[in-house]
This record gives C-alpha cells, structure tokens and sequence, in this order.
C-alpha cells in the first residue's frame, strides 16, 4: 500500500504535456530492410543492413560536405539503465519493482528509437506506477537512501528533504538542482508530510516519485557547447560526455562524486576521458551493459519454436541453454581473455551445458553446469556461426531456411542489405512433391537461383545457407535431410571461393573487413542513438575502422576509442 496518495491529475497533466513535448514525432521505415524471400516472404526489416559505413580511404571531405554529426537534443533513458539507476540510488528492492515503459527499436536499435521517437502520452501512467513503486520499496529499505542522504536515518526532520533534492535530485537529473527547483520539490514534499498529518515518509515518498517523473531523470540532455567557427558542431560538455558514457559502458547513471568532478572541469579533455572509459571497460558492471548492445546487434530473442514432433530435443530450457552458450563465449572472448574479437565466429571450442551436450552429442559436463569444450571436429562447427541460437533462430519452426541463414549473416556480419523482392515475385517455396523428395537446396536453386529475377538477391543469401544445411532447425549435426537424402554442402562463393564447411565460412568470414566495420558501424548506433553518416563522417569511421584493427580487434579497446572520438563526443545542431 502507498504511503501517499496518487500523484494529483494537474501534476500528471503537466508532466504529459513535458514528455509528449521532448521529443518530436518521428517514425519512418526501417533503412534497407535487407529482406530476402522465402516461405512465408520472410523479409527482418531490422535495420542493420548496410544503411552507413565507407570504404577504405573514403572521408567526407571527397564530397566537398563538411563533417556535421547527428543533432544534438533529448533522449529518453532505456529501459535496462532506468532500472540500473534505480538500483544504484535506492537498492536491490527498488530495482525488482521498477517497471518503466517498453523501449521502442527504429533501425533495429531502442537507443535510436528513444532519440527519434515520441513518447506516447500513456506513457506517463506507466512511470508513475512505476515511480510509486520504486519510492516504497526505497522507504521499506533505506540503508541505500542513505548513501547519498544520511538525513534519513538520522532522526530526519524537514531539512532532510533539501538535502535529498541537493544529493539524490543530483544524481537522478544529472546535473544540480537550481534553487527554485529544490524548493518546488521540497514545497511538494512539505504539502504531502501535512495531508499525513505531519508524517515525513509521505513527503519523502512524494519527493522521490517528483524526483524521477521529472523529463530532467527520463530524458538525457545532449547540447554540447558550439564549436568556435562552426554552428554545427558541438562538443558534448564534461558532465553530458561523462553521463553518456556511463550510460554506455557499465549501463546507468554518474555517480554523484563524478559528476561533480565533471561539473568541475575535470573531464573537459579527451585524455582525461580516455582514462575515465579504460577504467570502466574494466568495471564490473561493463559485461552486462555491453551484452544489451550484443542483444540488439544479434537479435537472438526472435527464436521461433519448433514443432517437438520433429525436434524432441526442443524445450524452452533449451533455448535459455543456446542464448547462455552465446553468451559465454562473447564474455570469454570480450572480457575473459580480452583477445581478437573475430574468434567469437571463429572460435574452435564453446560452453555447453546437460541440454547442449545432448542437442551436440557430446558429453555431459561432470558437475551438472557449464563447461567450456572443445567443438568436436567431425561436426565442422567454428564459433557463432554455428552456435544453435544463431541456427535455430534463422530457420522455421518445422524446417531449415537457407535464406534466413545466409542473410542473417550478410545482414549483421557484413553490414550488406540484400535487396527487397520485386513485388511481382511470388515468396512462396513450391510443395516438394512426395514421390519425388528433393532437398532444400535443389528446390531452392531450381526456384531461387535459376530465375534471374530472384537469383540478384538470392546469390548472396543462399551460398552460406547451403553450407549450412549439415545443421538442422535446431542446429544438430546431420549428413542426411529429413527425407534421407545426402545433404551437399559445398558451393562456390564470389570471392571467397570454394566452401566446404561452416569452418570454410568463419575463417572467410574473419578475413574479410566488412566484418570489423561492421561491429563498428553497429557499436555507433547503439551507442549514440543515431545512424552513422558516411557523407559527412568518413574520415571519422574510417579512422575507427583502423584503431580496430590496430589494436587486432580487441573489443574492450575499441570501445575506448569510440567513446574518447569525435564520432561520440560531438553532436549537431539541436533538432
């Protein structure tokens, strides 16, 4: 039960009419939807196509167009840092019942959609709730108040409520408090202590929800201060360049000491943050705020279920096993040995579990856990490229898709959109007639590769799917489809030549460029909100394309080198 009552309709009808303002309406279609056809007209429309980007050498000066970065401006916190931050300022309970709004993706990434999308008024309900909530579990659990405002274990009195706004509002907005804005909070904290008959947990309860309804804790504001020549070029200020790297690298809000040191001048220089992000890449929150990028980026919760007729190994545990083998091995890679990015598709040995040791036909780990194993070598599996979450997602729930598969991989790989169908194509696979079985790839090839109209987009898509036909929808190993016919493998692709095996993918895979610029390209968007801009941004890119490389792809360094670079410092014109 609230210790208060509701917030009043007038406060709630203003901050509607703030948040439905912050932000204008902006809703457009996905950029290059990279959609293949095949079954149902499968097309992801995710976004994550080649939609930026450049090639080597490249810069925006060839073109005679100046660098301007994407406008500066509002955007609403996520859902994952809202939470985060309600853990760091009012503890572990507050965080369990914090409910904030569901994220919007646009151009397959919710930090893109909360920059560019409005916020819909029914909206604000759900924070409110949410807000109520989070303020009584606080109340229920001080000792985490109190790291910032001791006032509220020691014998509180109404000051305390100045010195909350002064320290928590501090935290929460991101910045100071002015003076008029500290007494609106403690006046509304005063009025509810008085219609609780002089009870100070209502006003502090009241505080706290005016606290975090407010748009300055909803939305992060990002100037920057003009470039001296330039009216479209702002640097981040320190406390906005600090606020958005923290929101970044270890996934909430500054704390209070260091935005008060950036409040002070301290993080005004690139070098003061770089050793700020080196540090956090090493905080222990880093993994889990960057494994939200890596869910976006791979998209792995779109794994359709299967029919267990089919697939008796299919369970929804299952599942949770394939995304946590993903997951173990970005972690292993990434953070544990801090190594080549590219092994995590290379990779020749995985983390498999009772349910993945039975899908893999591999031993069980001894204690009942996780093992990392070697990939047995008669099954040619080689990192990602044929973990069963990225299999299984890629193909329907009865059977393999090729082009699900091998767009998959031009798609989020490569960073290339195959083009949309024609309209005038038909998406729809033929029935395999059952006195003439034929596999997936001869039906594909007879309907896909050998008319030219679908053959354009297909012949990027197909190749790798067709190397993949030895994994089933589920992503055990096999040698025979479902109707015993031998399943063939080997194709010749472009310039990578000829591929017998998912090794043959991930090692052509990890020699290839696109690969390293395209984990960049999409690093950029989740990591500012924005599409990268290859007319005005090519020297930028490319030059983080290099520092990539130089540093033999070393994901935590080039985290480092995103965050301390004009790519993520500066913004434009406020839109």
């Amino acid at each position: 039960m609230h210790i208060i009552k509701p917030l009043s309709t007038s406060m709630a009808g203003c901050l509607s009419v703030l948040l439905a303002m912050a932000l204008p309406g902006c809703k457009g279609d996905d950029v290059a939807d990279g959609s293949g056809s095949e079954g149902e007209g499968e097309g992801e429309g995710e976004g994550t196509g080649d939609t930026g980007g450049v090639e080597e050498g490249e810069t925006g000066e060839e073109g005679g167009e100046p660098y301007v970065p994407p406008p500066g401006g509002m955007r609403q916190i996520l859902d994952y840092q809202y939470v985060n931050t309600v853990r760091y300022v009012f503890g572990d309970q507050a965080a369990a019942v914090a409910a904030p709004p569901a994220d919007q993706a646009l151009h397959g990434y919710t930090s893109i959609g909360a920059t560019q999308l409005s916020v819909p008024i029914d909206t604000v309900e759900l924070y409110e709730t949410s807000a109520l909530a989070i303020a009584d579990a606080a109340l229920a659990n001080p000792e985490a108040l109190a790291n910032l405002a001791p006032c509220v274990l020691d014998a509180p009195d109404q000051d305390c409520y100045t010195e909350v706004a002064e320290s928590i509002g501090h935290v929460l907005w991101r910045r100071p408090l002015s003076a008029d804005e500290i007494s609106d909070v403690v006046d509304i904290a005063l009025q509810a202590e008085a219609w609780d008959g002089g009870n100070f947990e209502a006003g502090l309860e009241y505080e706290l929800v005016r606290l975090m309804l407010s748009p300055h804790f909803i939305y992060v504001t990002e100037l920057g201060d003009p470039e001296s020549g330039s009216a479209d070029r702002r640097w981040l200020t320190g406390p906005e360049a600090v606020t958005r790297l923290t929101f970044l690298l270890i996934g909430r809000t500054p704390s209070l000491t260091l935005l008060e040191s950036a409040e002070a001048g301290n993080y005004d220089t690139v070098e003061a943050l770089e050793s700020l992000a080196g540090a956090m890449v090493n905080d222990v929150a880093a993994p889990d705020a960057v494994s939200e990028f890596f869910g976006e980026y791979l998209a792995l919760e779109a794994i359709p279920a299967k029919d267990p007729a089919l697939f008796p190994f299919y369970s929804e545990a299952l599942v949770d096993s394939m995304l946590e083998e993903t997951e173990l091995l970005l972690r292993d890679v990434i953070w544990t040995q801090d190594t080549d990015f590219r092994d995590f598709f290379e990779a020749d040995y995985t983390f498999i579990d009772q349910n993945l040791a039975e899908l893999y036909g591999m031993p069980a780990p001894a204690d009942g856990t996780w093992e990392m194993v070697m990939l047995p070598p008669t099954q040619t599996r080689a990192g990602f490229i044929t973990h069963a979450s990225m299999l299984a997602r890629n193909s329907h729930g009865s059977s393999n898709s090729t082009t699900r598969r091998g767009q998959y991989i031009q798609q989020r790989m490569l960073c290339f959109a195959v083009p949309p169908p024609p309209p005038e194509v038909n998406p729809q696979v033929p029935e395999i007639p059952e006195d003439m079985p034929m596999t997936l790839r001869e039906v594909m090839e007879m309907t896909h590769l050998e008319v030219e109209s679908c053959a354009s987009c297909h012949k990027y898509m197909e190749p790798f799917g067709f190397v993949l036909e030895s994994y089933d929808a589920l992503g055990e190993w096999r040698t025979e489809d479902v109707f015993g016919l031998p399943i063939d493998p080997i194709v010749d692709y472009e310039d990578w030549g000829t591929l017998s095996d998912a090794t043959d993918i991930a090692a052509n895979l990890t020699m290839d460029p696109r690969l390293g610029r395209c984990v960049v390209n999409n690093i950029i968007r989740f990591g500012r909100g924005s599409l990268e801009m290859p007319d005005g941004e090519g020297e930028q890119l490319v030059a983080l394309y290099d520092a990539f490389e130089d540093s033999n792809y070393r994901f935590k360094q080039m985290l480092v080198e995103f965050v301390t670079s004009e790519l993520f410092l500066q913004v434009g014109a406020p839109k």
